[in-house]
């Protein structure tokens, strides 16, 4: 069987052993022609380089860290050692996996698309004045709107959700867990005001949110603090300007084959 491995930089020192053990186990390594791409990396590598192999399945790896500040990678499949690696080349090559479609998430601004497998933040950074935004949420005939004074905002993917979405779980101490397939996540980063209504009536105000996949969610910011847009691929950002909005939706047609593994390592 033909794969295409991608390992990210922090992982270089291991490349070599990595791809001389898939090797030596009857997989062989191609850029070209290859029936499923592996990714060895943390959730950033993966998040960055997956919708280029959009194509084909996905399957996606990481390794043990010892480092306090190590990579994380709540969406890997197995955890690279000279054990799993043997287990993992013996259920692709058997076939014990499943393909799961992840859906892809987009955002347009300016008349430009970009895509994300995980998720948009869109936070203040050329200065300490707090953001102040409306975002429109709209699903079929039902509308939500949300006003609030913070850092930032964010929106999620399932897949993305374990990530800066869930700050608030890992502020209070408890396990990440991933918002339920079919849906779209919205967090307030660090808000000191949040007016939600829906419709026209005034409700409790909350940080997370989570709507329907169908949503398209319309994001405006009110004034200008050099606000930056991440998660699209790369780490530049995109900087975002005052009263110009951002749509962001689920493609439906869009999304990626990840390799669910029948063992998790």
């Amino acid at each position: 069987m033909k794969i295409n491995l991608i390992i990210d930089k922090y992982h270089n020192e291991k490349a070599h052993s990595i791809k001389r053990a898939l090797e030596r186990m009857g997989l062989e390594i191609s850029a070209s022609e290859y029936e499923m791409t592996l990714f060895v990396g943390g959730d950033g590598t993966f998040a960055n380089k997956s919708l280029e192999f959009d194509d084909r399945p996905v399957l996606f790896l990481s390794r043990h860290w010892n480092k306090p500040n190590g990579s994380v990678s709540y969406n890997s499949q197995a955890n690279i050692d000279s054990k799993s690696l043997s287990r993992i080349a013996k259920a692709i090559t058997a076939g014990n996996y499943t393909i799961e479609k992840q859906p892809v998430l987009n955002a347009v601004y300016s008349g430009k698309k970009y895509s994300s497998l995980y998720d948009f933040f869109v936070e203040r950074y050329a200065t300490k004045e707090a953001m102040r935004y409306e975002i429109k949420v709209k699903v079929g005939k039902k509308s939500f709107r949300t006003y609030s004074i913070s850092n930032g905002f964010i929106i999620t993917t399932p897949l993305g959700s374990t990530g800066y979405y869930s700050y608030l779980d890992v502020l209070n101490g408890v396990q990440q867990k991933r918002i339920e397939y079919g849906k779209i996540g919205l967090a307030h980063i660090l808000p000191v005001r949040i007016r939600d209504f829906c419709g026209s009536n005034k409700v409790g105000p909350e940080i997370r949110r989570v709507f329907s996949d169908k949503a398209v969610v319309r994001a405006t910011i009110e004034r200008d603090v050099g606000q930056i847009m991440f998660g699209t691929a790369g780490n530049r950002g995109i900087r975002i300007g005052a009263k110009k909005p951002i749509d962001f939706y689920i493609d439906k047609k869009n999304s990626l084959k990840m390799v669910l593994l029948d063992f998790r390592h």
